[in-house]
């Protein structure tokens, strides 16, 4: 049995008998879906640059070959606003320049007037602040934080980072290993660049950024990293999703799939599952995918390692959500209770299908026990990470020998290492852990 699909781009309407409703997806997509990411603005595309005022910067200025040097002259024409690190003092100067060779200069100017090294500078409340704010920012440092003039090695931005990543957005980190004199000695330090942005904005600060440094990506004096929890995300094909056996519509939107499928749950039952009239295995028949192909990626920081169905008949909450298709039924949407009913026993993943990051769902007899007959199903499916590992990074990109005793400088290695292991950061949290979501519109069961 062969049937065909269609792509739909408007509400579906196929496949209601006299018991089913029409699908506003409309109301799906306001009403029913929300996604963790939805709770969070999207990142303004203004730009605060924030400089420590110290030999690093010092150094970087005079260093014609300096990442800082490759990037001011863009960096300028997008920095709205520049804050200068003078110890505990955040000074804030709104830059006036209007022209793209002006802002250049005055940029310039500014970075050249930092001639002595303002110690104890304040990062940890210039990466509090960053966080706290909607700008995309960056940073320029070499992190050395001191608590009551001692060096600490306290992982002091991890509260900062974790209040970013919670929002949805991103860290680039570029490290740049340099010389500095302490003592009358030349000892190894690190220049770091922290682009505080969102992926997701237009044109964020990264891309610029990291196009403008291609020009010398392979030239050994720099390392790039990337600091997020919001990049593991599911992709769909456009063909060969639904089982070939079934009559269906499908819609294709941000972050889901609502599919209509036309078929009683005989057809489905007999050609998908393999089933027959009473319920038992036909012999020498396989059941098939009832949706199938669906990939994932794995995020630059974690890799995905299982995946979990959670499906759920929102027959009731779709209901009381559009009271159109209540009406079209002669019930009131003020009146039904949006009881949602846990159906993932109906469903199992092929776990080998996994292993190659693909996602191919069957279903169950049991299903048929969370059906109802008076009218067509809406089911959603969620798949939702149970299992993830941090991916292999190098923990030393991060870390430098201290200028002050014999032990290596560790507090932005631990920074980011408390980070990814924090459990409202890692992808299996409650507000992370759906990957993505798929509707399904069934006829009655009967």
């Amino acid at each position: 049995m062969k049937k065909h699909f269609i792509l739909a781009t408007f509400v579906l309407f196929a496949g209601c008998g006299p018991s089913c409703f029409d699908i506003d997806v409309k109301v799906l997509q306001e009403g029913i879906y929300e996604p963790a990411a939805a709770k969070y603005e999207s990142l303004e595309q203004s730009v605060v640059l924030y400089i420590d005022h110290s030999t690093c910067v010092i150094d970087a200025v005079k260093n014609t070959n300096s990442v800082l040097t490759h990037l001011i002259p863009n960096l300028s024409v997008f920095t709205d606003e520049l804050v200068l690190i003078k110890g505990s003092l955040l000074d804030e100067m709104q830059l006036k320049a209007s022209s793209k060779t002006d802002k250049i200069t005055e940029v310039w100017s500014i970075l050249k007037g930092i001639r002595e090294d303002v110690p104890y500078a304040e990062i940890k409340d210039a990466v509090k602040k960053i966080c706290a704010s909607n700008q995309q920012a960056v940073l320029v440092t070499d992190c050395e934080y001191f608590v009551d003039g001692r060096p600490s090695d306290a992982p002091y931005m991890s509260a900062g980072f974790k209040e970013w990543l919670q929002k949805g957005h991103s860290i680039h980190i570029v490290v740049e290993p340099y010389k500095e004199m302490y003592n009358n000695k030349l000892c190894d330090k690190k220049r770091f660049y922290f682009f505080f942005t969102d992926d997701r904005i237009k044109a964020p600060i990264s891309d610029l950024i990291l196009s403008e440094l291609s020009d010398i990506k392979d030239s050994g004096i720099f390392s790039t990293f990337k600091l997020t929890n919001s990049d593991i995300f599911v992709q769909s094909p456009k063909d060969d999703f639904v089982s070939e056996d079934l009559t269906f519509n499908a819609e294709y939107k941000a972050g889901f799939e609502f599919i209509s499928i036309d078929d009683k749950w005989n057809v489905i039952q007999e050609y998908v599952m393999k089933l027959d009239k009473y319920g038992e295995p036909v012999q020498g028949e396989e059941p098939v995918p009832l949706i199938k192909n669906l990939s994932f990626n794995d995020g630059k920081n974690y890799r995905i390692e299982d995946v979990e169905i959670v499906a759920t008949n929102i027959t009731e909450q779709y209901l009381s959500a559009d009271c159109e298709a209540a009406e079209s039924l002669k019930l009131d949407c003020k009146e039904i209770e949006p009881n949602n009913t846990d159906m993932s026993e109906g469903f199992r993943l092929d776990k080998q299908a996994l292993q190659s990051k693909k996602i191919n769902v069957f279903l169950t007899d049991k299903i048929f026990n969370h059906l109802t007959d008076k009218y067509c199903n809406l089911i959603r499916l969620d798949f939702t990470v149970t299992k993830a590992k941090i991916q292999n990074y190098d923990a030393d990109m991060f870390s430098w020998q201290s200028l002050y005793d014999d032990t290596k400088a560790v507090c932005v290695a631990k920074s980011i290492e408390n980070v990814l292991r924090d459990t409202e950061i890692i992808p299996m949290n409650k507000d992370r852990r759906i990957i993505h979501t798929v509707f399904i519109k069934t006829e009655a069961y009967k």
